[in-house]
């Protein structure tokens, strides 16, 4: 009679445990998709499906960016917008130097563009793209930066 309720309070003890160590699993696993949901949601856009910038020095006084947006699927307009920044020496914060290109195209789902600036020696550039998409009433964009690069 005492091995029998040994064996009772033994079991109870292995099913009381195995259900505690399943809810401890359930509940890791209940947190952890809605973790990589949050992360894609903020990440994530109706159309833009990339952006993409670039700087290349050509010479001592120019240097060459290109850029290009494309979308999940065609729209109505769709735009990357090449600025050209300067790093301000005493502050170290980046300005927009007033020399900007865009390349827009209509009922598309991609664009690219190419341009070239003449800059002034002794200072650090940057290239600062706005890549945007309009459709249906709605208005999409991102910005992509580049490193910047010393004459």
């Amino acid at each position: 009679m005492q091995m029998l309720g040994k064996a009772l309070l033994t079991s109870c003890v292995l099913i009381i445990g195995f259900f505690l160590f399943t809810s401890e699993v359930d509940a890791s696993e209940q947190t952890t998709p809605q973790i990589k949901e949050d992360i894609i949601s903020v990440q994530s856009t109706n159309y833009i499906k990339e952006g993409n910038s670039s700087i290349r020095k050509l010479d001592s006084k120019r240097i060459g960016s290109n850029c290009n947006t494309s979308s999940y699927s065609s729209v109505q307009k769709i735009t990357c917008t090449i600025n050209l920044q300067v790093k301000n020496k005493s502050t170290g914060q980046w300005v927009n130097t007033g020399n900007s290109k865009r390349f827009v195209d209509n009922s598309s789902s991609y664009v690219s563009g190419s341009v070239h600036f003449t800059i002034v020696k002794g200072y650090e550039y940057r290239i600062r793209t706005v890549h945007s998409i309009t459709h249906n009433s709605s208005y999409e964009s991102l910005i992509s930066v580049t490193p910047g690069l010393k004459f």
